[in-house]
């Protein structure tokens, strides 16, 4: 048996017709349902009951399909970290980074490092914060700059500075909607929210924080990027609720308040991985937190709020 055959095997499970599952994989009807045939004989009992309009799967060919998703995914896995080993062999310094990172001092924390290996190539990859500490669990990233509203013992991290969430409201000239100012206020207005299956680390800790408060948010829209949330809040459509370096990419386009019974803050990390390159890795990190403390990090002017403490 060969990894080929479950991956034949998942495409006519999850798709329960063999022509389409053909087309899914790019080959000949045939040979698929030759290659199923093969793998049935060689396991010894029969995993689909065939029919006029398709396939369903027998008791044993649900339980088969558990294993095959798993052994697929550990094979996956288990090249992205042979790939991972072998770019840090290659002097590779993978960082991933949240737009404010540029305001922490990243740049210039590049800088000097390459002034200091020079044979080190560094890939920038700008990513949600979400997807950067999965990267960092599955050892494709060797330091990530992001905010964490939640702690995960299973992540490494050094804090370099924290901020509050904000409430996003549309401009006077948008909207005539009252101005909320406690967490209860944005649930009675339409709420435009982040995509909860793409962004939730903040999802979680929002919903915490709503419990605590006895709260409940229904979005009126949920999207995807940042950016269209921004524009939907703009143009009257919602009131939000985001971390404060968010801000900075809205300003003047909408106003931005604080939450009078939201005082708990988000760090702002760097997260890594602790098999990379622990040398260059910790002198990486050791220049970014130089370049975090030599310089007053404010996301939002003062005059509409701050909500980014001094580096710890």
């Amino acid at each position: 048996m060969e990894l080929r055959h479950l991956r034949y095997f998942v495409a006519v499970a999850e798709e329960l017709h063999v022509t389409r599952a053909a087309a899914r994989l790019h080959i000949a009807q045939q040979a698929l349902s030759t290659q199923i045939r093969n793998l049935e004989m060689e396991l010894g009992f029969d995993l689909f009951v065939r029919g006029s309009k398709g396939v369903t799967l027998t008791a044993a060919g649900r339980s088969f399909l558990e294993g095959a998703r798993k052994t697929l995914e550990a094979a996956v896995s288990s090249v992205e970290l042979a790939r991972s080993v072998a770019e840090r062999e290659a002097n590779v310094l993978r960082i991933g980074f949240c737009s404010y990172a540029m305001k922490l001092g990243l740049a210039d924390a590049i800088a000097s490092f390459r002034a200091h290996y020079p044979e080190v190539q560094i890939v920038l990859d700008d990513l949600p914060a979400s997807e950067q500490l999965l990267r960092i669990e599955r050892g494709r990233l060797d330091v990530a700059i992001c905010s964490i509203p939640l702690f995960r013992p299973e992540i490494r991290t050094v804090t370099l500075a924290s901020e509050k969430l904000v409430g996003l409201i549309p401009p006077l000239s948008a909207s005539t909607m009252r101005t909320p100012m406690y967490l209860k206020d944005y649930a009675k207005l339409p709420f435009i929210a982040l995509d909860r299956e793409a962004y939730r680390d903040y999802w979680r800790y929002l919903d915490q924080l709503c419990r605590e408060h006895d709260v409940s948010l229904e979005p009126a829209h949920e999207v995807k990027e940042k950016h269209s949330l921004l524009a939907l809040v703009a143009g009257g459509m919602g009131v939000s609720i985001l971390p404060a370096h968010v801000a900075e990419t809205a300003r003047g386009s909408l106003r931005i308040l604080p939450i009078e019974d939201l005082p708990n803050e988000i760090s702002i990390v760097a997260a890594f991985d602790t098999h990379s390159p622990k040398g260059m890795r910790d002198y990486f990190l050791d220049l970014l937190k130089q370049e975090v403390a030599s310089r007053r990090v404010d996301l939002v002017p003062e005059r509409e709020l701050t909500h980014l403490s001094s580096v710890k």
